[in-house]
């Protein structure tokens, strides 16, 4: 026997339309000149004024981390963001990011603001961090 389980809303509330908007395609130009497309949450984009798609904050974020894991960190210096997004879509602390590339945490602090720059050897090592993770097939995290 099968029973079937009506949802109830209290009264006056309704189910929120943000989450049932479609996913919206995007590409971005990368430095190296390749071109990436993604699909980003229907849930992280709005529309503007003129009606034109518009990126919510997590939207913003998500497309950063994209970008992060797709270009190299040793083709210019990376940002204070790109260090930032990287470690968050490894899914990385700062003290974890610090213990794999052989530094300590304050150092990689300073360079998620803009402190300091890493060194060298600290960009080869932050570089194939991102190339394994690439490689493993990293998730990037909603």
């Amino acid at each position: 026997m099968t029973t079937t389980v009506k949802k109830r809303y209290r009264r006056g509330t309704k189910p929120n339309p943000a989450l049932s908007r479609p996913d919206h395609p995007y590409t971005m130009k990368l430095p190296d000149g390749r071109t990436l497309f993604v699909e980003v949450p229907g849930r992280w984009v709005t529309a503007d004024r003129s009606g034109a798609a518009a990126f919510l904050p997590e939207g913003v974020r998500f497309l950063d981390r994209v970008r992060a894991l797709a270009t190299s960190a040793l083709d210019r210096p990376p940002s204070p963001g790109f260090i930032t997004a990287l470690r968050e879509a490894l899914g990385l602390t700062q003290k974890e990011l610090a213990d794999k590339l052989g530094v300590d945490k304050m150092s990689v602090s300073r360079w998620e603001r803009g402190a300091i720059r890493p060194s060298e050897e600290s960009l080869a090592a932050l570089n194939k961090l991102r190339h394994e993770a690439v490689r493993r097939g990293v998730a990037i995290p909603s």
